[in-house]
């Protein structure tokens, strides 16, 4: 179970960000599904579920973070945050990637979870948590991908240092870093590649379970971080990878 908030004894709130599919979707399907009061974050607004409070809010700006705070507050408090939205359209080398692109990355996979975790810091309770969504590709590089590459590695580090420095708050901090996730963004790339068939085959050849993952398995190991069950774990970056990172035959392979 997931911590209560200590005045009110309601369910516990969840705050997810990018919530509006893929990976974030699931996280707050499953949430809502075990009686969680949920915060759902996008820059779309997420589809509606049922006990969900739903807003729309750029987690890289100081608006988007204060309008986030005040839904929060009027929920009564934080229990689970789950820094989950990423921006991944600035592919290119380190001699292609555009000044412009990098700074977005890094602006909403890197600074923006620090940001938010410190804005909502005083509502939230001892015994509170924080899910970093990171990537493989924070653990091992991309060729062609420096920004994405950069940045979760940046925010696989972030975690540990918010673990150290969170924990006297009572607070803990960890993160899961997914494989191939059977996304829409995912299954678009695949699908507008030029052999699709062999496409996915390609990804799903870069884990030792031989298939794509699904969002609700992420979704799943989320929920552990977020819960009780994992009360002696901070600092840990989990591979949810089906084995990617397990060979380093597969760790450097594009995905």
């Amino acid at each position: 179970m997931t911590p209560q908030i200590p005045e009110t004894g309601a369910p516990p709130c969840v705050i997810v960000t990018g919530a509006a599919r893929g990976i974030g979707r699931a996280i707050a399907e499953l949430y809502t599904e075990r009686g969680a009061r949920v915060l759902s974050v996008d820059l779309t607004l997420p589809p509606p579920l049922r006990g969900q409070r739903r807003i729309r809010a750029d987690i890289s700006t100081a608006s988007g973070r204060e309008r986030i705070g005040r839904a929060a507050r009027e929920l009564g408090g934080v229990n689970v945050l789950v820094n989950n939205a990423a921006f991944q359209g600035a592919h290119g080398s380190v001699l292609e990637v555009s000044e412009r692109g990098w700074a977005r990355t890094l602006s909403v996979n890197l600074t923006a979870p620090l940001l938010l975790t410190r804005a909502l810091i005083d509502l939230m309770p001892h015994g509170s948590t924080v899910v970093n969504v990171a990537s493989v590709q924070g653990l091992f590089a991309e060729q062609n991908n420096a920004a994405y590459n950069a940045s979760k590695g940046g925010l696989v580090n972030l975690t540990r240092a918010m673990a150290l420095d969170l924990a006297s708050h009572g607070i803990r901090v960890n993160a899961v870093a997914p494989g191939a996730i059977s996304t829409e963004g995912v299954l678009q790339a695949i699908q507008d590649s030029s052999d699709p068939v062999n496409t996915r085959r390609d990804y799903e050849d870069l884990h030792a379970l031989r298939r794509l993952g699904a969002p609700r398995e992420v979704a799943q190991v989320v929920y552990f971080l977020g819960s009780d069950e994992s009360s002696f774990m901070t600092g840990a970056i989990v591979p949810v990878d089906g084995g990617m990172t397990a060979s380093f035959m597969m760790a450097g392979r594009p995905v």
